[in-house]
């Protein structure tokens, strides 16, 4: 059974939200929603502090295990070349833990930093057209998340 997460959220340099995607965002409750945006900001103060740079996963060294609140499990990758922050949270009953378990959490956090490059480098969505740039990265996710015949 694929691992789905429950939030992806894409945050620039400057700590300004690009995207925050809700897998099945119609099937989800609105607190629910919520919950996901308020864990993707508290996030933020994790990505600033000291303890960021000793706190990460010892097979994914850029793979940080931020915090567990509220039932979820969130994860955070820092690139520092440009300043993206990549948070994804997990319902914690789904984890369990393993070793593969973690080696799944990394590949869907390639997955979603690959696409991140994808859309942001396409030559035929413009660079000040942040819409096309959301949608893009929505469509690109739901074929990643929502489509069972998609494997990670």
């Amino acid at each position: 059974m694929s691992l789905i997460p429950c939030f992806v959220s894409l945050i620039d340099e400057l700590d300004k939200p690009i995207l925050i995607y809700v897998p099945n965002e119609t099937e989800n409750e609105l607190n629910d929603v919520l919950k996901y945006n308020v864990l993707s900001n508290i996030s933020l103060d994790y990505f600033e502090s000291p303890l960021i740079t000793w706190t990460s996963l010892d097979s994914k060294p850029l793979l940080k295990s931020i915090f567990q609140l509220e039932g979820v499990s969130v994860f955070g990758m820092l690139i520092k070349q440009t300043g993206l922050k990549i948070v994804i949270g997990f319902e914690q009953n789904a984890l369990n833990g393993g070793d593969d378990e973690l080696k799944q959490i990394g590949q869907i956090f390639e997955s979603v930093r690959k696409i991140y490059v994808r859309v942001k480098c396409n030559p035929l969505v413009t660079n000040g057209d942040e819409i096309s740039t959301v949608e893009s990265l929505e469509r690109k996710f739901d074929e990643l998340f929502i489509s069972t015949e998609v494997e990670l």
